[in-house]
C-alpha cells in the first residue's frame, strides 16, 4: 500500500470518529443539543427533547457512516477517497437539510 493510502483513510477515519462522538452526545443528552455555533435551543422550544436528539443523533450517525466508508476506500485507492472526502465535505449542506426538518419537527409552534 501507499503512504497516501493511509493518510486518505486515517483523514476519513479521524473524521469519522468526530461525528460518530458528536452521535453518541446527541444519544446522551438530556438537553435539547445545538447544530449551530452559539445557537442556544431552550428546552421549552422543542416537544420532545428525547426524540429530538435521538433525531440528531441518527443524523451524525449516518453521517459518519459515510466518513468510514471513504476511510475503508482510502485503503485502496486515495484517488477514489479524495472524490469521497470531497462528496463527504458537501455532505454538509445535507446536513443543514436534515437539521432543519428535525428543527421544524419537533419545534414548540
Amino acid at each position: 500500500m501507499k503512504p497516501e493510502n493511509f493518510i486518505a483513510s486515517g483523514a476519513a477515519l479521524f473524521c469519522m470518529l468526530v461525528f460518530e462522538a458528536i452521535a453518541l452526545w446527541c444519544f446522551l443528552s438530556k438537553k435539547p443539543v445545538n447544530f449551530w455555533t452559539g445557537d442556544k435551543i431552550s428546552e421549552s422550544s422543542i416537544s420532545n427533547i428525547k426524540k429530538y436528539n435521538h433525531a440528531n443523533g441518527t443524523m451524525w450517525l449516518l453521517y459518519g457512516l459515510f466518513w468510514l466508508i471513504s476511510s475503508i476506500i482510502g485503503l485502496y485507492s486515495a484517488e477514489i477517497a479524495g472524490i469521497c472526502l470531497a462528496i463527504c465535505c458537501a455532505g454538509v449542506l445535507l446536513l443543514i437539510m436534515t437539521y432543519s426538518k428535525i428543527r421544524n419537527k419537533y419545534q414548540v409552534e
